[in-house]
């Protein structure tokens, strides 16, 4: 008699699709949101996920500010992404445009130690 119930528990995922990463929203520690995932971008020669392309300001009829960003900076929270920075360290920042598309190892290198996360290309 009655509803048979399952629980669900979720489990850590350790593999996640890229669509779902793409439109993620990417928080601040203190829970504001700086903008979304535009581009998942992989570094092909070495099998990795090289860095994300980070959307902000994006009004109705207006182009974002595009920021690359190392994946080794974010951090997953309920489907979000989170980024130890401070909001208003995005709205001086000076964006990458269009150049954000075709970024080197060179180009990286200095984001990688803005975010103080060591370039994977050189561990």
């Amino acid at each position: 008699m009655g509803i048979n119930e399952e629980l669900y528990v979720a489990k850590k995922m350790n593999f996640v699709p890229a669509t779902r990463i793409k439109g993620a929203k990417v928080l601040t520690i203190n829970d504001e949101e700086l903008g979304k995932i535009e581009e998942v971008m992989i570094d092909s020669e070495r099998g990795r996920i090289a860095y994300v392309v980070l959307a902000c300001d994006c009004f109705i009829g207006m182009s974002c500010k595009l920021f690359a960003i190392p994946w080794e900076a974010l951090k997953a929270s309920r489907g979000d992404y989170i980024l130890r920075v401070e909001k208003g360290a995005f709205k001086t920042a000076e964006d990458l445009g269009d150049n954000v598309w075709s970024l080197t190892h060179n180009d990286l290198t200095s984001i990688y130690e803005k975010y103080n996360v060591p370039p994977y290309w050189k561990v």
